[in-house]
């Protein structure tokens, strides 16, 4: 995937991007592959249910990369509610993310519209969120992929609150009523 390539070498700590759209899991991978061909540890942690490790082995082979080290410089933590997601951030992100590693979240809004967690605690707990990864930031370059949102879903703005973090925002995949075919979504992204 050049056009991603492309994208991330800016990433660097202290640096973050925002990317949304779908399709999520080849790019989840790709970015994974990109971080891992850098010799750099990959800290995956996913809020969308997303993180496909067979489409890491393929995006890992069609880089040349051994798919044994591929998958053993990638770890994946999954968080199914606000609270775990927060949780992760701040105790196993914190202390397994290496200095040169890569973080990457999948779905960082995700998991804040559960209309079964009050709208003021999700708000707490999302600016926990954003604070934890500022710190991160300091020490490794992040990459938040973001799902699009279900139509059912009331906009709370959680990504407005996010973008402050990211130099780089953007979106993938398909657009309004276009499908995409194959394993590399057009990326349209802008640095700030």
């Amino acid at each position: 995937m050049k056009a991603l390539s492309r994208w991330l070498a800016p990433l660097r700590p202290g640096r973050a991007a925002l990317l949304w759209g779908e399709p999520l899991r080849p790019l989840a991978a790709a970015a994974a592959a990109w971080g891992v061909a850098r010799g750099a540890p990959v800290f995956v942690v996913d809020g969308a249910n997303r993180f496909d490790p067979y489409r890491l082995v393929r995006e890992a082979r069609s880089r040349s990369l051994d798919y044994k080290e591929a998958l053993s410089l990638v770890k994946v933590a999954r968080a199914f509610t606000s609270h775990q997601l927060v949780r992760l951030l701040q105790e196993e992100l914190a202390r397994e993310l290496t200095p040169g590693g890569l973080a990457l979240l999948l779905g960082p809004v995700s998991l804040f519209y559960d209309e079964q967690v009050p709208l003021k605690e999700r708000r707490r707990l999302f600016q926990e969120l954003v604070d934890t990864l500022t710190l991160i930031k300091t020490q490794a370059p992040i990459l938040l992929l973001q799902p699009l949102l279900p139509k059912a879903a009331t906009n709370r703005h959680f990504g407005r609150m996010l973008r402050p973090l990211a130099e780089v925002v953007g979106n993938f995949g398909a657009g309004p009523g276009e499908q995409r075919h194959g394993t590399s979504p057009p990326i349209s992204l802008t640095w700030a």
